[in-house]
């Protein structure tokens, strides 16, 4: 069951599902004055047609009974999408240590740089379906491919893909920082002095002591 599947039939009338079949009638006559096709002003033919199609069942007690099951499914899919919603971040960690994966065993073996899905299932603890979700964005995006004995490899750009985000979350050990503008060509790394190569201002050479 999907979207295309159901029309909330509940949000269709704008009342709740635990609604009195009076409240249904009243609600119906409401809206069915302000979107029947005779009205000028606010007629809608498509509203009215799902208006009519929710009141319909909603009236008949054993429609809205049957009703009510596909409902209360409704309800749970949609509270499956938005858990998968928060999960983004999770997610996101878990495709860079997927890439990585098959980053190492490229560099470990490039006569048999493949991994098949079982392995990975394994290795990352993570449902099929999951697992599956990331290896097509791989796919898509050309970081890895298939190879002719059926199992994953990571590709060039899959390599400068997992380089790339390496670059970005690593912090340097080394940081320069520049000094008072009163001594010119003079910087600090990691607290030591430094002085610009002649000839090349942007090398510098360690310089002992204050």
């Amino acid at each position: 069951m999907n979207d295309l599947e159901f029309i909330d039939f509940y949000e269709v009338m704008e009342v709740s599902s635990n609604a009195t079949s009076e409240t249904i009638e009243r609600i119906f006559r409401f809206f069915g004055q302000r979107y029947h096709p005779d009205n000028s002003e606010t007629g809608d033919s498509l509203k009215f047609r799902q208006l009519l199609a929710a009141y319909t069942t909603l009236r008949d007690p054993q429609k809205r009974a049957a009703y009510d099951v596909r409902y209360k499914e409704f309800q749970v899919e949609k509270s499956e999408i938005a858990k998968g919603a928060k999960s983004t971040a999770a997610d996101c960690d878990d495709r860079h240590r997927l890439l990585s994966l098959f980053y190492s065993q490229r560099r470990r073996d490039m006569r048999q740089p493949g991994i098949g899905s079982s392995s990975l299932e394994q290795v990352m603890d993570c449902p099929a379906e999951v697992l599956e979700f990331h290896l097509w964005y791989f796919r898509e995006k050309g970081w890895i491919k298939r190879e002719e004995c059926g199992l994953y490899a990571i590709t060039a750009d899959g390599i400068d893909r997992i380089e790339a985000s390496e670059q970005r979350i690593t912090s340097p050990d080394r940081t320069l920082t520049m000094q008072s503008p009163r001594q010119p060509g003079v910087a600090s790394i990691d607290g030591r002095r430094t002085t610009a190569v002649a000839g090349t201002p942007h090398l510098a050479r360690a310089v002992r002591g204050t």
